[in-house]
């Protein structure tokens, strides 16, 4: 009986040397749980295991014209899973340390950085397009928006008819709107928030 599996081995071996695809389905359906279950037992993790196995036999196909097994494949098979599971593990430890290693606070500041960026820029793009405005239209525009004043409230303060306030805020958000498009409504809320 195992004189009959070594030579079934054997031959095998030869046919994967051969580049026989069949003779790789039958190694690879005659080892593929085995090993899995094998490093999944020392991973604790089947997505790794499975990883790993895949990669193992990945290797063989790649390697199937030079590969060189003495003894059993079997002791081979399991030998190589050995070796990448404990290479895993050291990577792993690895990241870990080099994760663990970085202030805490890196990639947070790096997003506060980025959004303090874009909404300075924004704040920009609505002045420029302010600067455009009659002073009128820009004074009753940054009453409304800066000051959160009424139309009546602006009105009175400016001696002007609600209507004439109306008419003023329309051109303003009218020449806004065409400049800034679907930026207008995010860029007016900052714009609001830091005046």
């Amino acid at each position: 009986m195992y004189k009959t599996q070594k030579i079934e081995e054997i031959e095998l071996l030869q046919e994967l040397q051969e580049g026989n695809a069949i003779a790789f389905q039958k190694l690879y359906n005659n080892y593929f749980a085995l090993l899995y279950l094998h490093a999944t037992r020392k991973l604790q993790d089947r997505e790794a295991a499975k990883d790993i196995v895949h990669d193992l036999f990945t290797s063989i196909w790649q390697n199937r014209y030079t590969l060189s097994i003495q003894g059993e494949i079997s002791a081979y098979l399991y030998s190589a899973i050995r070796y990448r599971v404990i290479d895993y593990i050291a990577k792993e430890q690895s990241k870990t340390n080099y994760l663990a290693s970085l202030p805490p606070i890196t990639a947070h500041h790096t997003g506060d950085t980025d959004h303090s960026l874009r909404e300075k820029l924004l704040q920009e793009q609505i002045e420029h397009v302010l600067d455009k405005l009659s002073p009128r239209v820009r004074e009753v525009f940054e009453l409304s928006r800066k000051h959160y004043l009424s139309h009546k409230d602006i009105a009175k303060r400016l001696n002007l008819s609600e209507h004439s306030v109306r008419s003023y805020m329309k051109e303003a958000l009218r020449l806004l709107r065409s400049k800034l498009g679907s930026l207008l409504w995010i860029g007016l809320l900052f714009f609001c928030k830091n005046f």
